[in-house]
């Protein structure tokens, strides 16, 4: 099985720096965005953008702002690729770091490694939302409806696999330090 490659690589070592690696460059985009979603301006909160599953929301929301807001708004979009850089490193690695605390062949390290996977697959499907946003923010008052169906099934999907992968990474740890305690 491909996901068993996991169990060694990347080493602990590696694991350990690329945890400190996404925190720090998530913490530096998520700085940087907060400036410039605060300069755009934009009505909503993104999540409630994210998941309207419609075009005529996100054209009210556009109507909105003017060009300079459209501008900051592309920017914090842009950025939030650096930021899917950190997290995606993070939750990849700390899915990882976690499962690796148990049994080789136990399903806690197995499913682990499709945790792992979950967070990497939440950043493609953020980049993909976003790639999305883009176009609209080309047209913001006449892009085709389907754009913001599109983009919000991909944060749909987002979310999904990263609340999956939190989840998975709280009760696993719990697990894991229960059994550490009873041993």
């Amino acid at each position: 099985m491909v996901l068993e490659k996991l169990s060694e690589w990347p080493s602990q070592k590696a694991l350990k720096i690329l945890i400190i690696s996404g925190i720090i460059i998530g913490i530096f985009f998520l700085v940087l965005m907060n400036y410039y979603y605060d300069l755009s301006n934009y009505p909503v909160l993104f999540i409630e953008s994210q998941l309207s599953f419609s075009g005529a929301v996100i054209k009210s929301h556009f109507r909105t702002m003017n060009a300079e807001e459209l501008y900051y708004y592309l920017i914090w979009t842009l950025l939030d690729y650096g930021y899917m850089v950190g997290y995606g490193t993070l939750y990849f690695s700390l899915s990882l770091f976690v499962a690796r605390k148990f049994e080789d062949n136990s399903g806690w390290r197995k499913t682990g490694y499709f945790a792992a996977v979950f967070g990497i697959a939440g950043a493609l499907c953020d980049a993909t939302e976003n790639f999305f946003i883009v176009l609209m923010i080309s047209d913001p008052r006449g892009f085709p409806d389907i754009w913001a169906v599109t983009h919000s099934c991909f944060a749909l999907v987002k979310f999904i696999l990263i609340i999956t992968m939190f989840i998975w990474i709280i009760v696993a740890a719990i697990i894991y330090l229960i059994k550490r305690k009873s041993s």
